[in-house]
């Protein structure tokens, strides 16, 4: 799926949102490790930090108990403003919208336009159980020397974006997501690090199979 701000979806309304409460107040914005690129870019260029959680609501809203925190969102629609309440709130979310909007006096369509084009690209791959932890094992032996992240799974640092291998919390199986500047490499690291735990899954559990991707 490549995701470039084109529909106001969960992903897309979440990029002008920040926007919005970082012009108000440029600080923290918290969202779950698997959120697009696009949001520490905009982060950034608002002399602010996006940071990462963990990827399930309630890591987010624990997160989210930072002082500084301004916005944050478990990426799917749920968003949470810490100086009113550590939790979802979508009635809030609409107040908090208007008085933003009224504030700055943007436009939500201009506010879209801002939002920058990047590759967004996710696939799932079935790992049991029991070798789900080999996974992460190989994941850290590839990249020892590489710059990581470790907040959920294993994100890969590349030129112009990152790779995710995160085990499903609930599920068999292993999201690997990539974001980056360009959709073909985001394309590519799919499939390589999709690969990647196949042939681990393969070499533990010659019996397992099943791909799902989204």
């Amino acid at each position: 799926m490549e995701w470039a701000g084109e529909v106001l979806g969960a992903g897309g309304a979440f990029a002008v949102w920040v926007q919005l409460a970082l012009s108000h107040k440029p600080v923290l914005v918290l969202g779950p490790a698997s959120a697009s690129l696009a949001f520490s870019m905009i982060a950034e260029q608002m002399n602010s930090r996006f940071v990462p959680t963990k990827i399930t609501p309630g890591a987010v809203l624990r997160a989210a108990q930072h002082a500084d925190t301004v916005v944050a969102s478990d990426g799917a629609g749920g968003y949470c403003w810490p100086d009113f309440g550590v939790s979802f709130d979508a009635i809030f979310t609409t107040v908090r919208l208007l008085e933003l909007l009224a504030h700055t006096g943007a436009s939500l369509r201009a506010l879209r336009g801002k939002i920058p084009s990047v590759a967004h690209r996710a696939a799932v791959e079935f790992c049991p159980w029991e070798v789900k932890g080999r996974v992460m094992r190989t994941m850290m032996e590839k990249h020892i020397k590489d710059r990581v992240d470790l907040t959920d799974g294993v994100k890969v640092f590349v030129e112009g974006g990152w790779v995710l291998v995160v085990p499903d919390a609930d599920r068999p199986e292993y999201h690997i997501i990539a974001s980056t500047l360009d959709p073909v490499k985001s394309a590519q690291l799919v499939e390589e690090y999709s690969a990647l735990v196949r042939s681990v899954v393969t070499e533990m559990a010659p019996q397992a199979e099943g791909v799902v991707e989204t």
